[in-house]
């Protein structure tokens, strides 16, 4: 049996169906909360299992009997109103997964970490696995709980725990049923096609397709050394570039970009986050997304192509695939022609 916690996230959801395919005759049990929706499962056979990653009863009951845990449950939150709760789901609800490995003599624990969970390293330089963890110094509240609960692994694994752990860069792709943060980026721009004139800033990052993530996480769970950390990373993109390859995938025309100070992008940020907390609504442009941006996404997934066979896939098939996926569901407006061409020629499934 196979366990899979987060198995409704955007990840989650992807990894659902490889394990499916890879594993068809072993049984696959999801751990998930009271309440939620199981659409993106549809026509698949699945054991669920209900509980509450906080509650230490509840994972133990979810990890008995299984062989492989693939542990993907947390809270991604870039502007968190409830840091104490990212605390319990992300470090505490990993305490409990670990312990229970443990304790139950699973074969291989796979942890999925994040990319926010290494160190912003100076002067662009390369950002690799090998670190010792917690990492120090990092940015908000999330990346904390991140690189913390990485560090409760690897005490694990000192423990005589089988584990690999794996750390996306920024995801992105089609398959998004709850519409990610980028998702809802991909979803505002693809209202601003009208638009001449774009306003964005000198910043970048490195994002990589949801179904390369998942195949990197199969790949990691057969072929991973005991106790390695790999990052599933893909290519870096300036903002400026993720409008141009927007409007490229939906064939639209190019904008003229003009760059904003950095200053003035922050105090928008700034604004934007204390206009949302009034309103109680989640936004995707917060401070903490503006020093994301800002900060070094050099990070190199060497290790993972060299011992897993991993390869990202280009940008601009997985913008195409994600708009098209986007308005097949109904998130974003009827598709122009060349992408609904391009994408169809692509073969992407519902």
């Amino acid at each position: 049996m196979i366990l899979v916690t987060g198995a409704t996230g955007h990840i989650g959801n992807v990894l659902i169906r490889k394990l499916h395919s890879r594993y068809p005759y072993e049984t696959i049990r999801v751990f998930l909360q009271p309440g939620e929706t199981l659409d993106a499962f549809d026509g698949l056979i699945l054991e669920l299992c209900y509980g509450d990653i906080r509650h230490e009863a509840d994972v133990r009951r979810a990890v008995n009997g299984t062989r492989l845990v693939f542990h993907l449950a947390g809270i991604i939150d870039t502007a968190p109103r409830k840091p104490r709760l990212l605390q319990e789901v992300n470090v505490g609800g990993t305490r409990h997964m670990v312990n229970a490995c443990l304790a139950y003599g699973v074969e291989r624990l796979i942890y999925v970490s994040s990319a926010h969970a290494l160190p912003d390293l100076p002067d662009n330089r390369e950002i690799n696995e090998e670190h010792e963890f917690p990492v120090s110094g990092l940015l908000g509240p999330y990346a904390i709980s991140k690189t913390t609960a990485t560090a409760v692994v690897y005490d694990g694994i000192a423990r005589g725990l089988d584990a690999v752990i794996v750390f996306p860069s920024g995801v992105i792709g089609p398959y998004d049923h709850r519409l990610s943060e980028m998702g809802r980026l991909l979803r505002y721009l693809s209202t601003q096609g009208w638009l001449k004139l774009v306003m964005s800033f000198n910043g970048a990052y490195n994002f990589v397709d949801v179904r390369d993530v998942a195949d990197g996480i199969v790949k990691a769970a057969r072929a991973g050394r005991a106790g390695q950390g790999y990052i599933l990373s893909g290519h870096q993109i300036t903002l400026r570039d993720v409008i141009r390859l927007e409007r490229q995938a939906l064939g639209q025309k190019q904008p003229a970009i003009f760059f904003a100070p950095r200053w003035l992008v922050r105090a928008a940020a700034w604004l934007t986050h204390a206009a949302c907390r009034l309103l109680r609504i989640k936004p995707f442009f917060t401070p903490y997304s503006v020093s994301v941006l800002a900060s070094n996404c050099n990070l190199s997934h060497e290790k993972a192509t060299r011992e897993l066979g991993y390869e990202p896939r280009p940008l601009i098939e997985t913008f195409r695939d994600s708009l098209l996926w986007m308005q097949t569901h109904g998130q974003i407006r009827k598709l122009r022609g060349k992408l609904r061409q391009a994408a169809n020629h692509n073969g992407l499934p519902d």
